[in-house]
């Protein structure tokens, strides 16, 4: 499996570092900080994309998180982490490696579903059919008749806070513009 491990305490610095310095800076700095706190983390199956985790944050719009906590029983034994799943045969998983394990329950979390096209009336073109954001990034939050959309683009919370802030500027620059009728 490939994710970064990230503590809230370096993130945050990455987020404060973000103002200042360039992404591929910010990429380096986190890894050096992940690389003294967790260590090699690929001797227990999980190993670090070749993107950074900044980086990744921005561009993917979605990648696997693994709290600290998690990670803690990932080294003790009390959590496995196994290879890709390449077929089901009842209870049994077959895995990427050829292996298979039988299973009680197998859980298959499907991710985040938008159901705004289910209720917004009328859009304007702002919502694709999937519930997203049907213009690409970087114009996809802004629409007609003042409807705005916020993290519609699958980029994370980071993107969502981006698109607070350009949603926040825009009103900001209407309300400044004297009313023309």
């Amino acid at each position: 499996m490939q994710l970064h491990l990230v503590t809230k305490e370096i993130w945050n610095v990455a987020m404060t570092l973000y103002r200042y310095l360039p992404l591929w800076l910010i990429d380096r700095i986190v890894l050096f900080m992940c690389s003294v706190v967790f260590g090699d983390t690929s001797r227990y199956g999980l190993r670090r994309p070749a993107i950074g985790p900044f980086s990744m944050k921005i561009h993917t719009p979605a990648y696997p998180v693994v709290d600290v906590g998690t990670y803690a029983k990932i080294k003790t034994g009390e959590i496995q982490v196994l290879p890709a799943m390449k077929a089901v045969h009842g209870n049994v998983v077959e895995f990427a490696d050829g292996k298979r394990h039988p299973f009680d329950a197998i859980v298959f979390a499907t991710g985040y579903r938008s159901t705004t096209k289910k209720w917004l009336k009328s859009d304007d073109g702002l919502i694709g059919e999937d519930g997203m954001a049907r213009r690409s990034f970087p114009e996809h939050w802004k629409g007609e008749n003042g409807l705005y959309c916020a993290g519609m683009v699958r980029r994370g919370l980071y993107g969502s806070c981006e698109d607070a802030e350009s949603i926040a500027e825009d009103i900001s620059k209407k309300k400044k513009k004297p009313h023309q009728a």
